[in-house]
């Protein structure tokens, strides 16, 4: 049988013949691969080598306990170390400060397991990251080389040595960064006048637009401290409250402008710290502050009487 435009089973040929073959195309992913969140990639390098990572928990839901909030390092059903990390609310202000704000040399006093040494190398993938720790906490030389191993194995600028500041801070300077400091963490011992000393130790080996992060000054009430560094350096900057331990951040904002954004973002005014404390207040004591919002209440009821307008309840 014979069909119009066919030859047995062949169909004819298109007018200007077939097609040139094309190249083979392999299928494209409905969702391309996107880069880990810092977050989740900080907890992954732990987690690789048989650490467990506890983050982000609340305070009230363990007794008001301080120190739940904080990064835990967790092995064989233990706290590895107790010098713990810091929290997910502060590796998310490193993030904020850091995508305004790219140092090249970044010098950190205080690195326990290497929780914030490794997330500044991770946010600042330009810079070179050294830290010092002294190795006088639980397992802390064990978290020297830990870190140094991370950052070989990740492919991290992370150099990590064992070092007592504020007397090794120029020698390990001069030895592992190529030129002044940019940044710094500052989180060894919690003291104020210690914090004075490694502040001191720092800047004398700094550039002029370099930015000096403190750890714990509000929760180890180093506030003296800090304000003595401020005052003596002219640094911009103050204590955050919008962190969770209160970090200090001075800094040259005419010479690095773009860092008083996130600075703002984490500032928290005195009129707006009152309402929170109020709160608190009223928490602890309800059954008085229940008796005086009905009182005021009352009162406001006898002002309306009066035609004058009501107070503001407690």
């Amino acid at each position: 049988m014979t069909v119009a435009g066919m030859t047995g089973l062949h169909p004819a040929p298109p007018r200007g013949g077939y097609p040139l073959p094309q190249p083979y195309q392999p299928p494209q992913p409905l969702h391309p691969q996107k880069p880990m969140p810092i977050l989740n990639r900080l907890v992954d390098v732990y987690e690789k080598r048989g650490f467990e990572i506890v983050v982000g928990l609340n305070a009230s839901h363990f007794d008001n306990f301080p120190a739940a909030p904080f990064t835990w390092l967790m092995r064989d059903g233990r706290s590895f170390t107790n010098g713990l990390g810091i929290t997910i609310g502060e590796v998310y202000f490193l993030e904020c400060l850091l995508a305004d704000f790219a140092p090249e040399r970044v010098f950190v006093i205080g690195n326990s397991f290497g929780w914030s040494t490794l997330a500044l190398a991770l946010l600042a993938p330009q810079a070179k990251v050294v830290a010092i720790d002294a190795g006088l906490e639980e397992n802390a030389l064990e978290g020297i080389a830990l870190t140094n191993r991370i950052a070989s194995e990740e492919g991290l600028n992370v150099t990590v040595v064992e070092a007592t500041a504020p007397q090794d801070v120029a020698a390990v300077i001069a030895e592992h960064l190529d030129g002044e400091v940019d940044f710094a963490l500052i989180d060894g011992m919690h003291t104020n006048q210690q914090i004075v000393l490694d502040f001191n130790a720092v800047r004398a080996h700094a550039a002029s637009d370099c930015a000096y992060l403190f750890h714990d000054v509000f929760e180890f009430s180093l506030q003296q401290g800090f304000a003595k560094n401020q005052r003596e350096s002219r640094l911009s900057g103050g204590i955050l409250r919008g962190t969770t331990s209160g970090m200090g951040l001075l800094y040259d904002a005419s010479r690095t402008p773009d860092i008083a954004r996130t600075v703002t973002t984490f500032t928290t005014r005195e009129p707006a710290l009152a309402v929170v404390r109020q709160g608190a207040w009223n928490r602890r004591h309800r059954y008085i502050a229940k008796y005086r919002k009905s009182l005021a209440k009352r009162r406001n009821t006898v002002r309306g009487w009066l035609g004058k307008a009501p107070l503001p309840l407690p």
